[in-house]
């Protein structure tokens, strides 16, 4: 439902304030039903029983004297004079006041609130032939509309305000926890949560938590330390058989350099690899010219004869790691290269406040779903765009972007081909790569 909301403190703070609200709203109901209305009546049967006896009195000894003896008592206001009786003042729920008073006086009953000559109720009964009766009412000023109003919005706008700090005091280890969950997943060091406070479910929830965390860096660690030993081992055979092969070249030409390709092609997989396990820890952080580290990538592939076509419009200078990101824009490239064909389009500037970077080719374009899954360690594009590499080469590209706080997207290209963008913001911190094992966001 759209009007409820979506973040669980103000789902709190409204449940907290509606339990108050409706909770107020009963207690009206029962003082009204078994408080007020109660007394009320038991008044009017006291007025009824006084009105009696006026009446059998007056029968007995005269109206006159009647009124002459009760008007000598100074608490007793009794009068068969209408002018002296005080014009009825605008009272707001007086109406609760004289409804139950009717339904035991009778309906001919007329009743009028006052303040002359105090405070007071003036009631005036068919069998009392014309005679008004003043009763004091001492507490009725107590009891004014604006008095109830702030009583009932000041309660609940005080139990919003309990409500609010309460559940912010209780989220804020939630709070705690998303963050640290969200910096585990991009592979920052993250400090163990606190299990000395809180709530025991909170404290349950921290215990946890600190065990995947203790269990993700140690299986990093493994799985770093075992690609790097298998890279770095694996580099010693390929190298005694690419000299076997060159001394068995003059055998069979045509066998040598097949397989001094298939040991050059072994041996850049084992540089993605290494590539790939980095974290850029070890690389000092500047700040500089993004447009500088891609001319000295550009300058390497045009010595190499690749058609390059390079735009490059101003941009700010930004918080970078020179090496991992000329990496990234090899990666780029050549991916364009190997699997685009013809010129290759390469384009810098702003966008919406965003550094924007467009490296766009020629070749066979992708579905979504092949898109998004190149982002993935060893995925591979479909067969168009050929299965040569360790399909690694997008995944350290994302762990470089997101390195700087960026973001990347693959689009097909209008015309036939691919375009990678690749977006940095102005400003903002760098962070670590993701763990290998906190998959691809």
């Amino acid at each position: 439902m759209k009007f409820v909301p979506q973040s669980s403190f103000w789902r709190t703070v409204l449940m907290i304030w509606v339990v108050v609200l409706i909770t107020q709203v009963f207690f009206l109901v029962f003082a009204y039903y078994y408080l007020f209305l109660p007394g009320v009546q038991q008044t009017a049967h006291v007025v009824l029983l006084e009105i009696d006896t006026i009446e059998a009195s007056s029968e007995i000894v005269g109206r006159d004297q009647i009124l002459e003896a009760l008007a000598k008592h100074e608490n007793i206001h009794i009068t068969d004079d209408e002018t002296q009786v005080a014009i009825a003042d605008n009272v707001n729920f007086a109406s609760r006041f004289f409804a139950p008073m009717r339904d035991v006086l009778g309906p001919d009953t007329v009743l009028k609130v006052g303040s002359s000559p105090q405070p007071g109720l003036w009631i005036t009964h068919p069998k009392l032939d014309g005679i008004w009766i003043h009763y004091p009412l001492q507490n009725w000023g107590r009891y004014e509309g604006w008095i109830v109003s702030v009583w009932s919005i000041g309660t609940p706008l005080f139990a919003f305000i309990i409500a609010a700090l309460f559940v912010r005091q209780l989220n804020r280890p939630l709070k705690r926890l998303a963050t640290a969950a969200t910096r585990i997943g991009r592979g920052e060091p993250v400090a163990n949560l606190s299990l000395e406070s809180g709530p025991r479910e909170i404290v349950a929830v921290n215990r946890a938590f600190n065990q995947m965390r203790k269990s993700l860096q140690q299986a990093t660690r493994e799985r770093a330390l075992l690609l790097a030993g298998i890279s770095h081992d694996l580099r010693t055979p390929l190298t005694r058989m690419r000299l076997t092969a060159e001394l068995l070249g003059a055998t069979d030409p045509e066998l040598t350099e097949g397989m001094v390709r298939d040991i050059e092609d072994m041996d850049a997989i084992l540089d993605q690899f290494i590539a790939f396990i980095r974290d850029g820890n070890d690389e000092d952080t500047e700040v500089g010219d993004l447009n500088e580290v891609i001319q000295e990538v550009v300058s390497q592939y045009q010595a190499d004869g690749v058609d390059l076509n390079c735009t490059y419009n101003d941009l700010p200078e930004i918080s970078l790691k020179r090496l991992s990101l000329k990496r990234m824009f090899m990666n780029l490239i050549g991916n364009a290269v190997r699997h685009g064909g013809g010129k290759i389009d390469l384009e810098s500037g702003l966008k919406d406040g965003e550094i924007l970077v467009t490296v766009s080719d020629r070749g066979p374009g992708l579905t979504e779903e092949e898109m998004h899954a190149l982002f993935q360690p060893f995925a591979r594009g479909d067969e168009s765009r050929g299965t040569k590499g360790s399909g690694l080469g997008l995944a350290i590209v994302k762990r470089i972007v997101d390195m700087h706080h960026g973001r990347v997207e693959l689009q097909n290209r209008t015309g036939g081909g691919l375009v990678a963008l690749v977006y940095f913001p102005v400003t903002g911190q760098l962070v670590p790569p993701d763990s290998m094992l906190s998959g691809i966001r």
